[in-house]
């Protein structure tokens, strides 16, 4: 089954959500990141659409969903993401969001654990307290760059090219989002995320967990690493010359983690998705490891038995 017909702004939560439904079996639903559409998550709505049921949306304040507010909370995007699963008649769902749709993702596997399947962090965060002078002074050069979203479009692009030079394939995807952002609703969720604190709370998360992070950020890593040590039993993976969004910028190791994880999960069509880890028709060599910051990250060999 491929893209339906019938994709409407839905009225949800006291706000218009846009959403997008494409193929058939166990759902996952992907977030995007700041400023940007639904439409970031073009590749892995091509890979998975042959296998699972993959949802995409735009949240507050980006496409053609509704306008954000200066006193919107990360806990209406958790229940915006909650009411578009019940109004689809959606049990439960592998959630993935990137960088800033890893925090609503967050904040839903704790607010709707019944809803949340599994979940898939990327090049995201769980606090914005720094912690020393280095994490300080990015997060200010952070901070200081948000009025870039109000740039001209042409002048926003030339720099998101340039930046992201290395990595075409997002270079391409983002060059067809600039045109959609809305500069105040972006500047509007920066300020949002500036009161993101709730890695205290993330040993409550029972679902499995995979955190992805590319390896061209050490604050990231950095960042990736304490979001992952506070939910139990959760995996790293770090890819790779690459930077936020991997999703993009990595996008074929990123949607193998992804199988791999789904396949370890018993989250594949097909599979019997009840034990939360069945073998599945598949044996798993795992290697499991602590690193000196005391996360555990996983290797596994994958082999079909005949």
């Amino acid at each position: 089954m491929n893209k339906r017909d019938d994709m409407p702004v839905q009225r949800l939560n006291g706000t218009d959500i846009y959403y997008e439904i494409h193929g058939e079996g166990p759902a996952v639903v992907f977030i995007p990141g700041v400023a940007v559409s639904h439409g970031m998550w073009a590749p892995q709505v091509a890979a998975f659409q042959k296998s699972h049921q993959v949802i995409t949306y735009d949240v507050r304040g980006t496409g053609r969903s509704g306008k954000m507010s200066w006193s919107t909370r990360i806990e209406d995007h958790a229940r915006d993401l909650a009411s578009l699963l019940r109004f689809l008649k959606i049990k439960e769902a592998a959630v993935c969001g990137v960088s800033f749709g890893g925090v609503i993702a967050q904040r839903f596997a704790l607010n709707y654990p019944r809803l949340c399947r599994a979940l898939i962090l990327v090049d995201t965060f769980s606090e914005l307290k720094p912690r020393d002078r280095e994490e300080a002074s990015l997060w200010l050069m952070t901070w200081l760059a948000s009025p870039m979203f109000l740039l001209p479009k042409p002048w926003l692009t030339s720099m998101l090219m340039d930046f992201y030079e290395p990595w075409p394939d997002a270079q391409q995807v983002l060059r067809a989002e600039v045109p959609k952002i809305r500069g105040l609703d972006a500047v509007k969720t920066r300020w949002m995320i500036r009161k993101v604190d709730f890695t205290r709370s993330l040993a409550q998360i029972q679902c499995p967990c995979l955190g992805i992070v590319g390896g061209e950020s050490e604050l990231a890593i950095r960042m990736m690493k304490r979001l992952i040590k506070a939910i139990p039993d959760a995996s790293l993976q770090v890819v790779p010359d690459s930077f936020d969004p991997t999703s993009l910028c990595r996008c074929e190791e990123f949607n193998g983690l992804l199988t791999d994880f789904f396949h370890r999960i018993g989250w594949q069509a097909g599979m019997d998705v009840e034990p939360l880890y069945p073998n599945a028709g598949f044996t798993h060599k795992i290697e499991r490891r602590r690193n000196p910051e005391g996360v555990r990250t996983y290797e596994w060999e994958r082999k079909r038995v005949r």
